[in-house]
């Protein structure tokens, strides 16, 4: 594939969901979207962590941000088309979602997985990124040029020993990446891509690496750019790839 970046990361007159956005990477994506002048929403379950990256953006004088507390463990496709409906209430477009809420569990082998554990995971890092892709879709494409961004993990998703459920979960996320990337292509209004971050100082990197040594960990306000390329104008040209860590200097 051949893929052609537009230049500039201006994303200015954009309108862009993250999810997970009180966590470490969600927070960077949040910080540099707005930076750029987005009109950034974002969403998590921890309302106080939120707020504190409300007043964090407010305060370095970009766009004030939206915040929409929900669970994904316990939110609904009713949720979701809620969601739908007040962002296109509120601001009449969507031009960015970036799924970035993830929950690793317990990591160890499958017979140790039981149904509970299973079912979590899924709901977490698969079920809710597809229900909450499926509900902004029309949203989306009105916009005529969007980003659909999935958070993949390429430890896990080599399917070794010992990921358990998340390692599935992350997996399937991939193929459902792919796969939706493929039957949006032919529309050329909404591209889809994932983004694997790599070995940066996560709170889900550390649990899942405990034994890292830190300074082979990177700084995770290093991926900025990338998000700000995903997101925007940036990745116009590019559907279906694969994105890993930050851009080159």
């Amino acid at each position: 594939m051949t893929i052609l970046f537009e230049t500039g990361d201006n994303l200015s007159g954009r309108v862009i969901l993250i999810t997970g956005a009180a966590g470490s990477l969600g927070t960077v994506a949040a910080r540099a979207c707005a930076a750029q002048g987005a009109q950034t929403i974002l969403l998590d379950k921890a309302l106080k962590r939120l707020e504190w990256l409300y007043d964090q953006i407010t305060d370095s004088g970009h766009p004030r941000p939206a915040l929409y507390p929900m669970d994904l463990a316990g939110a609904t496709e009713a949720d979701y088309e809620e969601l739908a409906q007040t962002i296109e209430r509120e601001f009449g477009a969507l031009h960015g979602l970036l799924h970035s809420a993830a929950e690793m569990g317990v990591l160890g082998p499958l017979r140790d997985v039981d149904g509970v554990s299973l079912e979590r995971a899924l709901r977490i890092n698969l079920t809710a990124p597809h229900l909450l892709t499926r509900a902004l879709l029309p949203l989306l494409a009105r916009s005529g040029d969007a980003s659909v961004v999935f958070t993949g993990d390429s430890s896990a998703s080599r399917r070794r020993a010992y990921w358990g459920a998340y390692g599935i979960a992350k997996s399937a996320l991939e193929g459902l990446a792919k796969v939706l990337a493929q039957e949006l292509e032919a529309g050329g209004r909404v591209r889809v891509n994932l983004f694997e971050p790599g070995p940066v100082n996560s709170a889900l990197r550390m649990k899942s690496h405990p034994g890292e040594r830190a300074d082979h960990r990177g700084d995770p306000t290093a991926l900025a750019s990338r998000y700000v390329q995903l997101l925007g104008p940036g990745s116009r040209g590019a559907n279906g790839a694969v994105f890993c860590g930050p851009l080159a200097a």
